[in-house]
């Protein structure tokens, strides 16, 4: 199941990611360029929580607009129905107030896990990775997304953190290289920084096909009609 996931999601990634491109990119680009003028011009040299949590702050505040217009992608997709991207848009404003309670929850519980052992924080973001789309597609509550969620991810937890892993991997290390070859000290590294940050926003979008398309799984087990008359 893992290699026909990992598969399948990039064969949709590969097919619709202009169209991802234009959900996430002109929302990420802009606050990306902003948050590195603001780190160039406005930190000091001194680690100062304050000025660091603003970054922080700013891309938290606009992460549910484009994560929402994703889930919602995938799923007209899926059912036929295409939206278009202003449509999606209005959907991330429509339920961003949920879905930021649901991201806080699960940030607050990931970390939390990483803390005590690093390990229980992996197995928490694997075990709340259908939360987002019970929250979305079936109109739950935050939490009670993350309980259906973690009930739903229970057969599939392993092939969703190979998955991940897969992802990270092929995210992560290549950007890594592209970020070292610049030396830190040199005037282009600042924007190979902002670029690469840009390139991974948009790149993560594969962990939301990926545990869609687990999820689809899942949905289409619980579907399948069981019994003697069963082909």
């Amino acid at each position: 199941m893992l290699g026909k996931s990992l598969s399948d999601s990039w064969a949709f990634f590969r097919t619709h990611g202009v169209a991802l491109a234009m959900i996430v990119l002109p929302i990420v680009a802009p606050i990306e360029i902003l948050i590195s003028l603001y780190q160039s011009f406005m930190v000091s040299n001194e680690f100062v929580l304050a000025e660091q949590a603003i970054p922080m702050i700013a891309s938290f505040m606009v992460y549910p607009v484009y994560s929402v217009a994703v889930v919602y992608y995938i799923a007209s997709i899926i059912s036929g129905r295409p939206r278009n991207t202003r449509e999606l848009w209005s959907l991330g404003l429509r339920y961003w107030q949920p879905f930021i309670i649901l991201s806080l929850l699960v940030t607050v519980a990931v970390m939390f896990g990483l803390f005590l052992l690093i390990l229980p924080g992996v197995i928490i973001a694997v075990r709340v990775a259908f939360a987002e789309f019970e929250l979305l597609l079936n109109d739950r509550k935050p939490m009670e997304a993350i309980k259906i969620g973690w009930a739903g991810t229970r057969e599939y937890m392993w092939v969703i953190l190979g998955g991940y892993a897969v992802i990270t991997a092929s995210i992560y290390i290549p950007l890594y290289f592209l970020g070292a070859a610049f030396d830190e000290t040199s005037g282009i590294h600042g924007l190979m920084t902002t670029v690469i940050n840009i390139a991974y926003q948009f790149l993560a979008v594969f962990y939301t096909i990926f545990a869609f398309r687990v999820y689809d799984i899942a949905r289409t087990e619980v579907n399948r009609p069981t019994g003697p008359d069963t082909p």
